[in-house]
């Protein structure tokens, strides 16, 4: 699910840079996003220390950081933990961008709840929570999110006409397994996979793919699933040019809840995609060599040790963001 939630966010820079790159371009009569919740933007309240806004002020150009989710839910009425909690940074300074995945499971500190996955904050206090969450744990200062559930991510690849995936023969079966239990929800036979290899994948398929922890190293092998289908999708954006416009602003915002305005998406487009560099860096936290699996009331987290990881998550943030104000 992380992928989905990447590629929204670079469909709709796509998207709102080629309209205001060609004034022939013209927005389709206003689709509807899903209602986000509205969040108190107070610093308090999104747990954003004086600590952390002092050091900020004194960073040249510092980068914008957004939460990214994407919620195991299959309802609208499901609450939903956040299969995907995730930092995009906009490194406006180098024309960079950056993507911090935070696992899942990693044993934080929650208001109001205590000690538990991260994952659980979003079901508990919807996005307002967990940006605090984030905050308050990792020292940040996100001021916004983007979310996506399954069938939103589903839709957002049907409507790019689907995507290469090369699926393993140890895969296939737990992909289609996975087909199983959405066509359950839907009602609406699965179109299962019959052979494994590089082939186009379907959103429904896409979003089975991606979900697989039960081959190779959990957790940790599905981040790879995931980075392999956001290559096959930024590389399928980079090369539809304008005429994918109408099909973003008509079949993508409808399906993604944010807390962003269009302008807002409008500067960030600018100051990616009209950059040379369009590498994504990516990284996974905690680092391996900072997160130790174990079980507390008989139920497994990945524990760290917050400080080590902070530091790190800084480190791989604002690494090329050092200058100081004078």
């Amino acid at each position: 699910m992380k992928t989905f939630i990447v590629v929204i966010f670079f469909s709709i820079l796509c998207s709102f840079t080629s309209n205001a790159q060609d004034n022939q371009a013209q927005v389709p009569a206003g689709p509807v996003r899903k209602s986000p919740v509205p969040l108190n933007r107070s610093a308090e309240a999104l747990g954003i220390s004086s600590k952390v806004q002092q050091k900020i002020k004194t960073i040249t150009n510092p980068p914008i950081n957004i939460a990214l989710f994407a919620v195991d839910r299959r309802t609208e009425q499901e609450a939903g933990n956040s299969d995907v909690v995730m930092i995009v940074s906009i490194d406006q300074l180098n024309g960079k961008t950056k993507m911090a995945s935070i696992m899942r499971d990693t044993y934080v500190k929650i208001e109001g709840k205590g000690m538990d996955k991260i994952n659980a904050a979003y079901a508990i206090g919807g996005p307002q929570l967990a940006i605090k969450t984030i905050n308050q744990n990792f020292d940040l200062d996100i001021k916004d999110y983007m979310n996506v559930d399954f069938y939103g991510a589903a839709k957002i690849v049907d409507a790019l006409g689907g995507i290469m995936v090369n699926v393993k023969t140890e895969e296939l079966p737990y992909l289609n397994n996975y087909l199983d239990e959405l066509a359950i929800y839907e009602k609406i036979p699965a179109v299962p996979l019959q052979d494994p290899g590089l082939q186009k994948l379907s959103g429904k398929q896409t979003v089975a793919y991606t979900r697989i922890r039960a081959v190779g190293k959990g957790d940790y092998e599905r981040t790879e699933r995931q980075r392999s289908v956001l290559v096959s999708i930024f590389d399928k954006l980079k090369n539809s040019g304008q005429e994918i416009f109408p099909v973003f602003a008509s079949q993508v915002l409808p399906n993604i809840e944010t807390s962003m305005a269009n302008f807002t998406l409008l500067n960030f487009a600018g100051s990616i995609l009209n950059s040379k560099n369009k590498t994504i860096e990516q990284a996974r936290f905690p680092l391996d060599k900072e997160g130790v699996g174990k079980r507390i009331n008989n139920i497994w987290y990945l524990t760290t040790d917050l400080k080590v990881t902070t530091s790190s998550l800084h480190n791989f943030i604002y690494k090329s963001n050092t200058t100081s104000k004078k």
